[in-house]
């Protein structure tokens, strides 16, 4: 399966960063997403939604759930999602030593 292009927006950019800035032994959940980057819930979820359905994260759930909080759904980029995110930040980086 390859990644879906998705529009790659500021928010995306910012989560995909603190997403793969994470250590794989604790990986990122929304709230700490919203934290790590500055944005609203309403922000930050439905871009890890558009993210899970282009392919580009994967989710899963802390296990076993924890009595005194709801479960964490976890995220991680993928191998494609990874690959399309280098993909953008070098066409990004050649716009602008174009423009300067």
């Amino acid at each position: 399966m390859t990644a879906k292009r998705i529009r790659v927006s500021v928010v995306v950019l910012d989560i995909l960063e603190a997403i793969e800035n994470t250590s794989p032994g604790d990986p990122p959940w929304g709230l700490r997403l919203c934290e790590q980057t500055g944005y609203g819930t309403g922000t930050v979820y439905p871009a890890l939604d558009k993210l899970l359905k282009a392919g580009w994260i994967t989710d899963r759930w802390e296990e076993p759930q924890p009595m005194d909080r709801p479960r964490r759904r976890f995220y991680c980029l993928t191998g494609h999602g990874r690959a399309a995110w280098q993909e953008v930040l070098a066409a990004r980086k050649a716009r602008r030593a174009t423009t300067l």
